[in-house]
């Protein structure tokens, strides 16, 4: 029998020993119980001061609600002065274009004449209604699609 034969057999065996061992004689559960009852002061006592510092976790949640609330409020608060800010830096006050009329004609000047569609045509021209156009072809939109 060589060495990797040997192997084989005994590995399974020494596994079932020390498993038997460990788990039915009870070597593993007095070795863990005797390294807890080592830390057990330490365990308690810092136990113990970790729950009293922290608040439940009700409160806890209400807390970080009311914390959130605030930072949101305070975001808000931050980003309306700074618009206010650029406004005022700009020259700017709510109505950027008030006072402002519309071209009359387009382009650059020395271009000569106008070109387009809507070249001549003045800007504040309401145009065509077209409100009743979809009165116009009610029924026939859907074959005309």
């Amino acid at each position: 029998m060589d060495k990797t034969e040997l192997k084989k057999v005994l590995k399974p065996l020494v596994k079932q020993c020390v498993k038997e061992a460990l788990l039915e004689e009870g070597v593993l559960s007095r070795v863990v119980s005797e390294v807890v009852a080592g830390f057990g002061p330490i365990l308690t006592e810092s136990t113990t001061q970790q729950v009293e510092a922290s608040p439940p976790r009700s409160e806890q949640s209400t807390l970080l609600e009311q914390q959130r609330a605030e930072l949101e409020e305070e975001k808000a608060r931050m980003l309306k002065e700074r618009k206010r800010k650029l406004l005022d830096a700009s020259g700017f006050g709510s109505e950027i274009f008030e006072g402002v009329e519309p071209l009359r004609k387009g382009g650059a000047p020395s271009e000569g004449p106008a070109q387009g569609a809507l070249a001549g045509v003045d800007p504040n021209d309401a145009g065509v209604d077209i409100t009743g156009i979809m009165a116009l072809g009610a029924s026939r939109w859907g074959k005309l699609v």
